[in-house]
């Protein structure tokens, strides 16, 4: 189950790390998210995670 807030990461949303790095979340669940960057690499993320910034949110279609 995927909480709908405006805090917590969605499937297909944008983001921008603190470092720079960019991508797209992939996966979202309750605690975490899980985040494509453009480099290449997955990571799984805090779904709180303050160094974690969306650039832009997905469509909810």
């Amino acid at each position: 189950m995927q909480l709908e807030s405006a805090h917590f990461l969605r499937r297909g949303d944008l983001v921008r790390h603190a470092d720079g790095r960019e991508g797209t979340v992939v996966d979202a669940m309750a605690l975490y998210a899980v985040v494509r960057w453009d480099a290449g690499t997955q990571d799984e993320v805090e779904q709180l995670d303050p160094q974690i910034l969306v650039t832009e949110r997905a469509s909810r279609e």
